[in-house]
């Protein structure tokens, strides 16, 4: 299934690069900053690099976040019950905590009178569902106050539903507002996508526009005197906001907001005194030394999401919220116990896929559609994004719902061809396909009618067709160009200050050639241990997952040509610089 991989240097954008060097950085740094930001982002390098949460934009720009303000001090005032409802992924869920925290240790809010509210991903389906809509019908109190996190934008015909029924809903989201506007029914739609929003940053997590309201509610409290003056503001909840920012794989090339929350919940999470949860996942997935953004986005991250992918998010929630060690790790084990079958699941479903996948590159398709008949729901997306990896094409994977007549698909891109948009051009053409559909640049979700399947899959391949006209397409590996020729450990202190790494400020990688002098398999015998010959001399390199069956793809004595992460190796006391190598292959 997997293509050639193309190593590709980045552009530098000379601007850019003049504007780093002129901040004082190295020659290194400008050159990995250039490759990431245009020319047109040059004014703005300072802000953009250096910020820090005292620069947060306030919550003040966003939409509706007044009325927001108000209805919830009228809440509190009355003494009503207050649900959180949210959404299943990690986002959702460290949204989620967030709310609870500020309203029961905050605001003082009773805990018996916060609600909570997740969505089953298999059951209910994402967003203010019908089931769920009908659990808080039949079984919450009112009138109560409903606070939506990372979902409800689209949902208005659910949430008319419970404003009749007596709750006050407050919509807070990041993702797409239909074309009609936010939903009437809810009192407040904070959302800084919205097109008469005045926020300037429309790149942040849902996790983080939920943050911003609690920040606006405790000044509205103090304005008020419901809160002294000097209570405690709400930025010991930013490693959360970290946590969540990352794993949504928002953008952080063009978010000061979101580099300044990574980079403050980070130092939150590497205190000595941080929360249980952070101290139970890293010693479950082994994530030693500091945690970074990396440990965020690929040891984490995965272990919160598994738990909404199989069953009920409510554990991550939880979680999140323990207070204690032994109260952390039992959850936390749940969730690496879902994370191992996430995996073999997802396994089965890519073996399944591929020669769905095969046939699709032979015709030349520039989009692929993928159906699994009996694929899991939960699994499809990370499915998705594993198959934009290996062929650079963006992928819409499909599976059935409880209903035999209803499909849903989870949708992933790669850069450029932007989901959200590709929907709704869809949506326009087959109204009546579409049960529910939605997402963002880099993903998104759609219910269908089971026998829309084949107009769908023609429809995104037109329209990917036509957005990568006279292209070719190929999985890419981009890198900042060569590896400097003697290769140390200064160099990772060079790029640690570039941090956070993440979506569209990817960790540095770069290329080089060398003759392999030694090899031999650990692990399993998928990953080999190597050392390659440099100009500067030899130099240790691991290759994880190198080989799918156990047999080597290079030989001693060969000469390659390869694609490099740099990375610390702490073995016995000594640290050395080691090459993490992402693609290697014979040079001709």
């Amino acid at each position: 299934m997997k293509e050639r991989p193309q190593i590709v240097q980045r552009l530098l954008a000379p601007a850019v690069l003049q504007a780093a060097k002129n901040l004082g950085y190295s020659d290194l740094q400008a050159r990995i900053i250039a490759g990431r930001l245009r020319d047109e982002s040059a004014p703005a390098l300072a802000t953009l690099l250096q910020s820090g949460v005292g620069d947060l934009t306030p919550p003040e720009a966003l939409p509706d976040i007044d009325v927001a303000v108000q209805a919830t001090l009228a809440a509190i005032r009355q003494g009503q019950p207050v649900l959180i409802i949210s959404d299943f992924d990690a986002d959702g869920a460290s949204a989620h905590a967030v709310l609870k925290i500020a309203f029961r240790d905050h605001f003082a809010v009773p805990e018996e009178r916060i609600h909570s509210y997740i969505g089953h991903r298999l059951r209910d389906g994402y967003g203010v569902s019908e089931n769920l809509t009908e659990r808080i019908l039949a079984e919450a109190p009112r009138p109560a106050l409903v606070i939506t996190a990372d979902q409800g934008s689209t949902d208005h015909t659910r949430i008319a539903r419970l404003q009749a029924a007596g709750f006050t809903v407050i919509v807070t989201d990041h993702h797409g507002v239909p074309e009609e506007g936010p939903p009437p029914a809810a009192v407040a739609c904070v959302n800084p996508v919205r097109r008469d929003s005045h926020f300037p940053d429309p790149y942040i997590a849902g996790v983080h526009v939920a943050w911003l309201y609690c920040c606006a509610v405790r000044q509205g409290l103090i304005a008020a005197g419901m809160l002294p003056p000097a209570a405690a503001k709400l930025g010991s909840l930013l490693d959360l906001v970290a946590l969540g920012t990352v794993a949504d794989c928002v953008d952080l090339a063009r978010s000061p907001n979101n580099r300044a929350v990574v980079a403050r919940g980070l130092r939150l999470m590497n205190r000595p005194q941080r929360r249980p949860v952070w101290t139970a996942l890293a010693a479950l997935s082994r994530a030693g030394g500091s945690i970074d953004a990396a440990t965020l986005a690929f040891r984490f991250a995965p272990l919160i999401n598994a738990r909404g992918r199989l069953d009920s998010a409510e554990d991550s929630v939880r979680l999140f919220l323990s207070e204690s060690l032994p109260e952390a790790e039992p959850l936390a084990s749940v969730l690496q116990e879902d994370n191992e079958a996430r995996k073999a699941v997802q396994g089965q479903m890519l073996q399944e896929a591929q020669a769905q996948v095969r046939a699709q590159l032979r015709a030349g398709h520039a989009a692929l559609c993928i159906f699994d008949p009996e694929g899991h729901a939960g699994v499809q997306g990370i499915c998705a994004a594993k198959i934009v990896e290996a062929t650079g094409r963006p992928v819409a994977f499909f599976s059935p719902k409880d209903d035999p007549d209803l499909l849903s698909a989870s949708l992933r891109t790669l850069d450029g061809f932007h989901v959200r948009n590709a929907l709704a051009e869809i949506a326009a053409q087959h109204p009546e396909d579409f049960l529910a559909w939605g997402g963002h640049a880099g993903a998104g979700g759609v219910t269908l009618r089971r026998g829309a399947l084949e107009r769908f899959a023609a429809a995104w391949q037109a329209l990917a067709a036509g957005h990568f006209a006279g292209q070719t397409l190929a999985p890419k590996i981009w890198t900042d160009g060569a590896l400097p020729a003697a290769p140390n450990l200064n160099l990772l202190d060079e790029l640690q200050e570039l941090e956070p790494f993440g979506r569209q400020w990817e960790a540095p990688l770069f290329a080089g050639e060398a003759e392999v002098t030694a090899l031999r398999p650990v692990g399993d015998g998928r990953h080999l241990k190597l050392t390659l010959r440099l100009r500067g001399g030899d130099q240790d390199a691991i290759w994880f997952f190198a080989s799918e069956d156990g047999n080597s793809p290079l030989q001693i004595g060969q000469r390659i040509r390869f694609a490099c992460a740099l990375e610390r190796n702490d073995w016995r006391g000594e640290s050395r610089l080691q090459l993490q190598i992402r693609h290697a292959e014979p040079v001709d």
